[in-house]
Parts: C-alpha cells; sequence; structure tokens
C-alpha cells in the first residue's frame, strides 16, 4: 500500500491499483456496493494537480507543502490521491510525523476533515496509531476529539490499530486514556471487545 503513495504512476494505472487494493482487502458484500463509487471517484481524480502536493508530502517539505496550501486552501480538505487520501492521510502513511502535526494545526483544516476516510477506510488517525509519534496522535486529537472513535470497514478504531502495530507501547496507552466507549464502535462493549482485551493483555496492559 505504501509503495503506491511513494512511487507515482500513470493516472489509470493508479485507479486500477487503487481498486485492485480495496477488492483484495475487503469482503465481496463490501465490494459489490462501494466499487462502483470508488471507479467513479477515482477516474475524476486530477493526478497532475495534486501530484506536486503529493510529492511534497512524501519528503517532509513543508515549505513546498505550505506553498500550495496557501495558494489552494482547498487542497487541504480534497482527496489529493486515487487512493482517496486527503493531505493528512498523505503524511500518516509516507510517516512524515511534524507534517501531520503542521497540517493538523493549520488555521484553515477543518476538524471534520479529520473524520474522513480513504478508500482503504482509514482516518490519518489510523495510521498514525501504527507508528510511534504520539505528538502526531495529540495534535489530531486536540483539533478533533471525537477522532479516536472513529471506525474502518471492519468496524475497527485506530486503538485496535495500535495494539496490533505492536510499534509503540506509549501510542496504545495514549489511544486507551482518549478513546471512550461510544457508538459507532463501542469498542470496550462491542463485538470486538473480547478481541480488544485480548490484544491488550498480550501487549502487557493486563495490569495497568
Amino acid at each position: 500500500m505504501a509503495s503506491a503513495e511513494s512511487s507515482p504512476l500513470k493516472p489509470f494505472d493508479e485507479v486500477k491499483t487503487a481498486v485492485t487494493e480495496f477488492v483484495i482487502y475487503f469482503p465481496p458484500f463490501i465490494n459489490i456496493y462501494v466499487v462502483t463509487l470508488l471507479l467513479a471517484k477515482a477516474r475524476g481524480f486530477d493526478h497532475n494537480y495534486y501530484q506536486p502536493l503529493h510529492l511534497a508530502i512524501l519528503k517532509g517539505d513543508w515549505k513546498s507543502t505550505k506553498a500550495f496550501l496557501d495558494n489552494d486552501p482547498t487542497a487541504l480538505t480534497a482527496k489529493v490521491t486515487v487512493h482517496g487520501r486527503t493531505a493528512l492521510h498523505v503524511a500518516a502513511v509516507g510517516a512524515q510525523w511534524k507534517l501531520v502535526e503542521k497540517l493538523a494545526q493549520h488555521q484553515q483544516m477543518p476538524a471534520e476533515v479529520l473524520e474522513e476516510l480513504d478508500f482503504m477506510g482509514c482516518t490519518c488517525l489510523h495510521y498514525v496509531a501504527m507508528g510511534q509519534s504520539v505528538d502526531a496522535a495529540k495534535a489530531l486529537v486536540a483539533k478533533n476529539p471525537s477522532v479516536t472513535q472513529v471506525i474502518d470497514f471492519k468496524g475497527f478504531t485506530p486503538l485496535m490499530y495500535s495494539i496490533t502495530s505492536t510499534q509503540c507501547k506509549e501510542m496504545v496507552g495514549y489511544l486507551v486514556l482518549n478513546t471512550s466507549d461510544e457508538r459507532p464502535g463501542c469498542p470496550f462493549s462491542g463485538p470486538s471487545a473480547s478481541q480488544l482485551v485480548a490484544l491488550l493483555t498480550g501487549a502487557g496492559f493486563h495490569g495497568n
């Protein structure tokens, strides 16, 4: 998944890559319902326009990223890749944690953008949760406290991602404290609660 983000392809190839990843990753009942919509959105994506922004973010080049956003503030909320990712998604997938912080703190960044799902069903925080930058997670939660409650297509919150990635125990601890047992995920009492408890225990949180 990350390789498709980091190596620009021709627009048509990117469309095929994005849709193929989606079809492989998700079960048939979701594919039938969503793939047609994804194809339409992917085909309408302006690859050439957003490519400079995409590459600047992946390089961690805040100066060029800011210049693009200053010229076109709508790019803060736009889907800038055929994977349906916002600038925040791109920064998180590329592990550009400082850019995640700067984008989240941008004065013109609407809080609701942090709840946007890409075509893989993830928010920016789902990706950040798999990394080691608690500061990036804190910046997102400060901007929109509800982002910890957003679920992916399988019903998992960012907390579940942090546990399964086993990258950073501090990240798990932070998300445990900032995730509540609310709908739609109900992570501590819903269908995935037993799995969550087992994973937390396995990660060494049983005594906390």
